[in-house]
């Protein structure tokens, strides 16, 4: 994609879009060879586009793809053209360094990885083991980097400490004070998310009128009646994410509490909203809107251009992490000279407010994730995630 400014239009060639009618499948590659003749230069790829992982990764996999066949449609980087080694893990913990290995072993210059660090961590670390710059598109903890041993990792995500403040300040500005907190325990992600925003919430002068624990595809009936016995909440935090976060959704709404619930990125896509069909006065706290309806112009075209080229919307508003990891990719590569992993990681670290459709990105040396950008407020209105607000966090708390 190539964005101009803010208030400039997306610009997609024929030939991406030639390109995009079909997927990529596992252990598969993409590029387009016909626009520049060089030798390819390989990205690895280790996501998952199958799998529980899958709604998150495939629409930045997607706009991944997209942006590349522009750069490739362009005459790629000196000629050569951009070739995306994708490997599909199925979301499969044990497939990461594998896929990793294999990767490197086929000379990507870069391994791109999962959006969960739990989940990428394995493929990370065998990039870091052979000096290659790792990157994900939309990982939120900030371990992945220096604190998880990364000297080389990056992530363009929205980082989960700035999440979850906005989760505990959007609720506290609401008017709600008395909150119960449901985390699902299954991931590292969904604990911190809660831990951070009722760590958030009780600075704010709120107070915890219950904390629940659940794992992925838990039924809470049980705690449901808990929550009803208690004090009454004036807002409940769901910290997982689909589709068990849509069973605590369901389950919540039909033990008759129709408290207004908020959640992360987790929680993000409508493609989960069928198994609670009436759902209302819930709130998801996201990178962007994908309806159309988002503050930022470049969203609205990039996610008019997906829908042309895969035939509906993007499923989750991180889909513009897909672009802007490629392009902060090549603005690195351009300021180091060399696709030398260390080299690369020093031209991230000049990142300071750099502008992306992603939002402003800045990286230090402690931390390679950004937590301080603004994110858009979403609330489902019959059945669709309509736009409410951009926030940005009044003050980043992080995890004890």
């Amino acid at each position: 994609m190539k964005f101009l400014s803010k208030t400039g239009m997306v610009a997609v060639s024929a030939a991406s879009l030639l390109m995009l009618t079909g997927c990529v499948s596992s252990n598969a590659t993409a590029t387009d060879p016909s626009a520049a003749a060089g030798d390819p230069i390989i990205f690895g790829v280790v996501m998952a586009e199958t799998g529980f992982m899958s709604p998150f990764d495939t629409p930045a996999l997607n706009t991944m793809k997209m942006t590349v066949a522009d750069i490739n449609a362009a005459g790629g980087i000196d000629g050569s053209p951009i070739e995306l080694k994708i490997i599909d893990t199925g979301s499969d913990l044990k497939r990461y360094a594998p896929a990793a290995e294999e990767v490197v072993a086929a000379g990507a210059k870069v391994v791109i990885v999962t959006c969960d660090y739990d989940v990428a961590s394995p493929a990370a670390l065998v990039a870091e083991s052979n000096s290659l710059l790792n990157i994900a598109p939309c990982i939120g903890d900030p371990i992945y980097g220096p604190q998880g041993g990364l000297k080389l990792g990056f992530s363009m995500g929205n980082g989960t400490p700035g999440e979850s403040s906005i989760m505990a300040e959007f609720a506290f500005d609401k008017g709600w004070k008395n909150a119960v907190f449901l985390t699902d325990t299954s991931i590292k992600y969904t604990q911190n998310q809660c831990a951070i925003a009722q760590k958030r919430f009780t600075q704010l002068g709120g107070t915890v009128v219950g904390t629940y624990n659940y794992v992925q595809g838990d039924k809470i009936a049980e705690t449901v009646s808990q929550i009803s016995a208690g004090t009454a909440p004036d807002v409940i935090f769901n910290c997982g994410y689909a589709a068990g976060g849509a069973q605590v959704a369901k389950d919540i709404r039909d033990g008759g509490i129709r408290t207004p619930i908020v959640s992360g990125f987790g929680m993000d896509g409508t493609y989960w909203l069928a198994a609670v069909p009436t759902l209302a006065d819930y709130y998801v706290v996201t990178y962007s809107s994908v309806a159309g309806d988002d503050p930022d112009p470049r969203v609205n075209a990039l996610s008019a251009a997906y829908a042309t080229a895969y035939g509906a919307a993007p499923s989750v508003g991180s889909f513009i992490t897909g672009t802007s990891t490629i392009d902060a990719i090549i603005a690195a590569h351009k300021a180091a000279g060399s696709w030398d992993g260390p080299a690369l990681a020093k031209a991230f670290l000049a990142f300071s407010n750099t502008d992306l459709v992603v939002g402003p990105t800045t990286f230090t040396n402690d931390l390679h994730i950004n937590v301080e950008r603004p994110q858009r407020v979403l609330q489902v209105i019959d059945g669709k995630l309509v736009f409410q607000e951009e926030r940005a966090p009044q003050k980043v708390v992080f995890v004890d």
